[in-house]
């Protein structure tokens, strides 16, 4: 049965964006036109938000600005311009000399070769001139709540059309990694946001709510956001990608001598992985297979050695495995990425 409704939703994971990128080039090969002509809504997290936006951005001329290959190559040759150098004050100046390399006594990087490089790629196009319908997450630190970054809003208040640039420059904020992206939303008002994968690093159910947002819209039907039933009878399929996983575990005789330090580097880890993981779960359930055993929801996400996870890694050797990762993955899957492809021809 083919779906009249396609979602494509999009993980954070840094410079592991290689990964979907590599999936989504080969898809969009195979069907023969712009990925933002295939999806009825695009919505991703941190590097799944950039390559959203790079998806629906269009050029000049209306068309489509890039094509999936283009958005792996950004973050194959500008790796160095997302994750520059970190900067530097005292304290961090002293943990270099004493050799002190954790995470908590080092600055974020700095983000003007970053937001350079986005300007460069997204240029004053608006939310609003997206070729397809797209929604980005992040978190306003100052309400200490959610917040989307949706096309549908932004065609009809001008607060809420935000450049491309910003989307990505706020999406990809990750704590940590960068300093939080201020951006105007009223003549008095300032909005403070991070990385929405502080959240929903797996922003599938969020692209859900929004589908059935668009097609409430479409077909005239009202709805109550509760699960019933005869939501199993939605025309929807949803392509959900992940940044790549690797299964990190403690064996317990260490963990017993862990102090904070220790656990606060293994915590980020599980909730990420924790959420990606339930929300998988309850996509399953919300999109489950039609009768006949095709289906209306998959998702893919590569297995990646734990030395090649990190997010910010963009040596030369790494970015090189992850496209080899990347590549091999769609070499041995390509019969399954086929079956996607029938789906959404």
């Amino acid at each position: 049965m083919k779906p009249q409704f396609r979602i494509l939703s999009i993980d954070g994971g840094g410079i592991r964006g290689i990964l979907p990128c590599t999936i989504l080039a080969f898809i969009e090969k195979q069907l023969g036109y712009p990925l933002s002509q295939v999806f009825d809504l695009i919505a991703g997290t941190s590097a799944g938000g950039i390559i959203t936006m790079g998806l629906s951005a269009p050029n000049n001329d209306g068309q489509n600005a890039y094509a999936a290959d283009d958005l792996r190559e950004l973050f194959v040759k500008n790796g160095s311009k997302i994750f520059s150098k970190r900067q530097e004050d005292l304290i961090s100046r002293l943990a270099s000399i004493t050799k002190i390399t954790d995470m908590i006594f080092q600055k974020p990087y700095d983000e003007r070769d970053f937001e350079m490089l986005l300007t460069d790629y997204f240029g004053k196009s608006k939310l609003s001139d997206g070729l397809t319908s797209t929604l980005v997450t992040s978190y306003e630190i100052q309400k200490g709540k959610p917040f989307y970054f949706s096309s549908r809003l932004a065609r009809n208040d001008k607060a809420e059309d935000f450049s491309m640039k910003e989307v990505c420059r706020s999406t990809s904020a990750a704590p940590v990694y960068f300093e939080p992206s201020v951006v105007k939303f009223t003549e008095a008002s300032n909005l403070a946001l991070v990385d929405g994968g502080v959240f929903a690093n797996n922003p599938s159910i969020l692209a859900y709510s929004e589908a059935k947002e668009l097609w409430k819209i479409r077909t005239g039907k009202g709805f109550e956001p509760v699960v019933r039933p005869d939501d199993d009878d939605l025309p929807f399929f949803m392509l959900s990608i992940g940044t790549g996983f690797c299964l990190k575990t403690i064996p317990l005789i260490e963990a017993k001598e862990w102090r904070a330090v220790n656990w606060g580097k293994f915590l980020t880890d599980i909730f990420m992985r924790s959420v990606t993981e339930s929300t998988d779960f309850t996509m399953a359930h919300l999109l489950p297979s039609y009768v006949d055993g095709s289906f209306r929801y998959k998702r893919l996400n590569i297995s990646i050695p734990e030395e090649n996870s990190k997010m910010d890694d963009v040596s030369e050797e790494n970015l090189e495995k992850l496209c080899e990762i990347s590549d091999d993955y769609v070499k041995k899957n390509e019969k399954e990425l086929l079956k996607i492809c029938d789906i959404l021809s």
